[in-house]
C-alpha cells in the first residue's frame, strides 16, 4: 500500500520522518504542500478523520504570521485559511490507503506505516 508524506522539504520533522521511512525501507511519495496543495475534498476528509484542531498547527510560524491567535474564527473560516495556507498543517501528515496520521511520534508512525 502506497504511503504519501505531505509537508514542506525544509521542515525538520519532515526530514526526520523521511529518514525514518527510509530506515524502515518503506516506499513513499513526498508531496510538497506549498507546490502541490492538497485538494479541498481530500483536506475535508483529513479534517473529518483527525479533527481541525489537530490538523492546524497553531504553534507554527504560518499561524503566527497570519495573526490567527486572537481571531474568533469559525471552523469553516479556519478551514478556508488552511486550504490556502497549507504550510499551517501539522507535520508530518502521512496517508496510508484511506487513513491519515498526523504528528511526530516515531513509534506511532512505525506502527501506522507497517
Amino acid at each position: 500500500m502506497m504511503i504519501t508524506l505531505y509537508g514542506v522539504p525544509t521542515c525538520q520533522k519532515i526530514r526526520k520522518t523521511r529518514a525514518l521511512l527510509e530506515q524502515l525501507d518503506i516506499d513513499y511519495q513526498f508531496v510538497n504542500v506549498k507546490k502541490t496543495p492538497i485538494p479541498e475534498d481530500e483536506l475535508k476528509i483529513i479534517v473529518a478523520q483527525l479533527g481541525l484542531d489537530k490538523v492546524v498547527n497553531s504553534k507554527g510560524p504560518t499561524y503566527r504570521k497570519l495573526g490567527l491567535k486572537n481571531k474568533n474564527l469559525s471552523d469553516e473560516e479556519l478551514f478556508q485559511i488552511l486550504l490556502k495556507e497549507q504550510g499551517m498543517i501539522t507535520r508530518p501528515l502521512i496517508k496510508k490507503g484511506d487513513h491519515y496520521w498526523i504528528g511526530m511520534d516515531e513509534e506511532g508512525i512505525k506502527q501506522f506505516v507497517s
